[in-house]
């Protein structure tokens, strides 16, 4: 990938400025942060580096660093005054310290546990008395109280008063300049804990090691600021005008953790503008997975990307691998067809003579008569004397009378996946709960506006059947939760199922807490959340559980403002936010809030168009979230919502997308390829309600919506996902 890297670099992000705007930056925190510091903090004092407070007792020299003890004191600043000087005064202490006692304080400031047994006689009065001298009252509640905090939150404590005292200035005895000129004061201890450049830099015996002051030249004052930030607090925040040179410098100066929050907010944030520029950073830092996630990002949106400027810019042998790959997500092969061209227009002198080997690398086969009429007109593949091999087998498609290799059809990774639901009987005499699993193989174009999908089942549900459910898909395994296996009021479903894409089995889960149907799960930290729904076909829930794979147990989650079901929730830049439903008043909302599992609720703008909405969906699309399909209050009854919105969570507002063609009332709903599918349900009008097998698809760079054709069954409430399809079954 040498190349990628010669042809992008001098128009990479990285050789600009930053203009940073607020609004536009994002925070990113590394929950592990405390843990990972103290235990170098530990590592530091255990090699005796960096160390200045001594404590001799009864023969034997206790070593520590101020700045940890007073990070767990509740009086910090009595650690850096007159009280205890570093090698002064300590001599007199060893009347008022045991070993026992000093030993449990200097535990707890580094590790946030207890090491001592308390049980042993005397030990407890000998630590409450060390508690009592270095004004240790954390570690005194911990030892007599009967509630016990865990040794995180205490290592999570400590980080936040050694923050408060960098910020007050407290203990700092060393600082950074940057090449401008600003001065950032910081503590030698705690740049040696936080990363593997700053303590080579003050603990290796270098000229720095000794210097109150050091110059990092070449780096941009914000960036120290970054990365002080981060040292201090395990928080980044991140824009795209920065992201470039932020990445540089954490590379630079080995903060792998901080790199690694980076690394997150590339590959969630990552779009058809960004993915190239990814690549290059990914390749020049060898940042083997965020190199792969850009790879894996081109080939599903490889149909935006090649339309865009940037990809003119791509060497031949990065397109020429594109072009091989099976999971090139393209609508048709034309699309990989036009995308050669363009790309050898864009500069032709120089790529003409690569034209015949980018041609071997189409799927020429898979073209339509139609597509290959267009490839033949292109007077492009004439003015190539090494191209005559692909306009012979053009010529030969098109008449019929092929006789070369047979092509296999792209498979990208993600497929679209439908879930259960019901369906009318053969007979239309009633209607029947659904166990397949379908996904759509291929999309198919015909003449004009005919589209086609060929559907495939690949497993089935264990018993019951479902519908009504929902699925969530989390490391690589689709989940799959409560529902209804039929329509009694006792036929609500509690049962989670688990089915592992690797291995292709299913597993029962421990049920959830409530019974469930119409209601909403997503992922959020490596949990899954359902929210809301209905319980008993009288009683409407305001309970929120959470499942944590690790632990393999449902747990309560802060409730819900008020009891709703066939309402809608999603995920964006790992805020949870839910829309509409129906209250237990039969009320449809037109209400959006804002989900913490710990805060509950807040209430945001409302949806605009109508007077409620319930059995709709609600899906991450690019950085917004579009609402779509269900029902909505007339002045009697209800009536199909055909209006779309799409609401910006950074203004709190909403503004209107094209309206859907057809009623889509509790359907299935994923995004695949940065377009939004909208499959199925049925409408609130019943003459029409048993005939919607539709699915439909919006594109937001079109800005339009486009039937596709039909599901293999015409369903309603069941679940859709998009998911990488096991290998096994294509």
């Amino acid at each position: 990938m040498d190349d990628v890297r010669q042809t992008l670099y001098q128009n990479h992000p990285l050789h600009h400025p930053p203009l940073i705007s607020p609004e536009d930056l994002f925070s990113y925190t590394l929950p592990s942060h405390s843990d990972t510091l103290f235990t170098r903090l530990n590592s530091l004092q255990e090699e005796d580096l960096l160390l200045d407070c001594i404590f001799p007792l009864q023969g034997k020299s206790f070593q520590a660093h101020r700045l940890v003890l007073a990070a767990a004191s509740q009086t910090p600043d009595v650690f850096f005054g007159s009280k205890l000087k570093c090698g002064l005064g300590v001599e007199n202490i060893a009347h008022c310290l045991t070993p026992v006692g000093l030993s449990a304080v200097l535990d707890f400031a580094y590790c946030g546990n207890v090491a001592v047994d308390l049980s042993k006689k005397g030990v407890m009065e000998e630590v409450l008395h060390a508690c009592r001298f270095l004004e240790m009252e954390r570690l005194s509640q911990r030892c007599t109280s009967k509630v016990k905090t865990s040794a995180a939150t205490e290592r999570e404590k400590s980080l936040a008063n050694i923050k408060i005292m960098w910020e007050r200035g407290v203990g700092c005895d060393f600082t950074i300049q940057a090449e401008s000129g600003e001065r950032y004061s910081a503590h030698r201890v705690v740049l040696a804990a936080g990363g593997d450049y700053f303590r080579a830099l003050l603990c290796g015996g270098l000229r720095e090691s000794s210097e109150d002051i050091v110059c990092l030249r070449g780096v941009a004052s914000w960036v120290i600021e970054s990365m002080l930030g981060f040292i201090y607090t395990g928080q980044l925040r991140m824009g795209w005008s920065q992201i470039w040179e932020l990445t540089d410098a954490l590379c630079q100066f080995q903060l792998q953790e901080a790199l690694s929050l980076c690394i997150d907010f590339l590959r969630d944030r990552m779009d058809e503008s960004t993915c190239l520029d990814v690549l290059v950073l990914a390749e020049t830092y060898a940042l083997d997975q965020l190199g792969q996630a850009a790879e894996e990002y081109i080939l599903a949106h490889f149909q935006c990307i090649s339309a865009g400027e940037k990809f003119k810019d791509v060497p031949c042998s990065f397109l020429e691998k594109m072009l091989e790959k099976d999971s090139l997500y393209v609508e048709s092969e034309i699309v990989v067809f036009r995308a050669v061209v363009d790309w050898v227009e864009d500069s032709p002198k120089e790529r003409l003579p690569v034209l015949p080997g980018l041609l071997h690398r189409v799927r020429l086969p898979l073209l339509s008569y139609s597509e290959l009429q267009e490839a033949l007109s292109c007077g492009l593949l004439y003015r190539s004397p090494g191209a005559r091999g692909s306009l012979e087998a053009l010529q030969s498609l098109l008449e019929e009378d092929y006789t070369g290799p047979e092509c296999r059809p792209r498979n990208p990774n993600q497929v679209l996946v439908l879930v259960g639901g019901d369906t009318v009987d053969d007979e239309c005499m009633k209607m029947v709960p659904s166990q397949t699993l379908w996904f759509a193989q291929q999309f198919h174009r015909g003449h004009g506006l005919i589209r086609s999908i060929e559907w495939r089942p690949f497993t089935k549900l264990p018993e019951p059947p479902r519908f009504r459910h929902c699925v969530c898909l989390l490391n690589n395994n689709l989940y799959v939760l409560g529902g209804r296996k039929y329509y009694g009021a006792l036929d609500i479903l509690k049962s989670a199922l688990r089915f592992d894409l690797t291995q292709c089995k299913w597993e029962r889960l421990p049920d959830m807490l409530c019974q469930r149907d119409y209601f909403s799960a997503v992922c959020l930290e490596g949990k899954i959340f359902a929210l809301g729904g209905n319980c008993d076909d009288s009683q409407y829930l305001d309970a929120v559980e959470y499942y944590t794979p690790e632990e393999n147990t449902w747990r309560r989650a802060h409730s819900l403002d008020t009891a709703v079901c066939s309402h809608a929730a999603a995920v964006l830049d790992g805020q949870i936010y839910i829309s509409g439903g129906c209250d237990h008043h039969q009320h449809c909302l037109s209400s959006m809030c804002h989900y913490h599992p710990s805060r509950g609720c807040s209430p945001r703008a409302p949806m605009t168009v109508g007077t409620g909405r319930a059995g709709h969906i609600m899906l991450a699309l690019g950085r917004g979230l579009v609402v779509a399909g269900g029902l909505q209050p007339l002045w009697m009854g209800f009536g199909d919502q055909l209006f779309c919105e799409l609401y910006n969570t950074t203004h709190d507002s909403w503004s209107s997308i094209p309206a859907l063609p057809r009623p889509h009332l509790s359907p299935g709903a994923t995004v695949l390829g940065g377009r939004l599918y909208v499959v199925g349900g049925s409408s609130a009008n019943i003459d029409t309600s048993r005939d919607n097998k539709g699915v439909h698809r919006y594109d937001p760079m079109e800005g339009c919506w486009e039937n596709l054709g039909s599901m293999p069954h015409p369903y309603t409430n069941l679940a859709v996902c998009s998911m990488p399809f096991p290998e096994s079954f294509i």
